[in-house]
């Protein structure tokens, strides 16, 4: 029995404890692929698609906090299939995470989002913040 240890692992277990802001971020950047993603802006609101095919939907974390949208999740290696019968491995699993700033002040209440054919997109309407209001001149 062979047992692999991997110290670089470990440094991130003790990361996490000593600095769990730092250990969060490093989890990102040492993510084992990060899905494909088109951002655009329309005059109501932000909207993001993901590419996820072979993501499920229970897989899939969405979190809006500051204007910040974080998109979360975990593309499974097919486990009915034996490792010893694959020839060639060409797509990514594992986690993923991607962080997103928003470029304006967003309404995180009423974010839409809708997962079909492994797309994912999520719809992040605009604050309206902008109202009239009339200055009397004094005399």
């Amino acid at each position: 029995m062979t047992i692999n240890w991997d110290p670089f692992k470990d440094m991130m277990i003790v990361n996490e404890f000593f600095d769990p802001v730092q250990a969060t971020l490093d989890k990102e950047k040492n993510c084992m692929w990060s899905p494909a993603v088109d951002v655009y802006e329309t005059e109501k609101s932000i909207v993001l698609t993901a590419e996820l095919p072979g993501v499920q939907s229970s897989e899939i974390n969405l979190t809006i906090q500051d204007d910040v949208l974080l998109l979360k999740g975990e593309r499974r290696f097919e486990k009915d299939v034996k490792q010893e019968n694959y020839r060639v491995v060409e797509r990514n699993y594992g986690h993923f995470s991607r962080r997103f700033t928003m470029p304006c002040e967003v309404d995180g209440e009423h974010v839409t989002a809708a997962f079909k054919d492994g797309i994912l997109k999520v719809t992040i309407p605009k604050k309206t913040t902008s109202r009239k209001i009339n200055v009397e001149l004094t005399k």
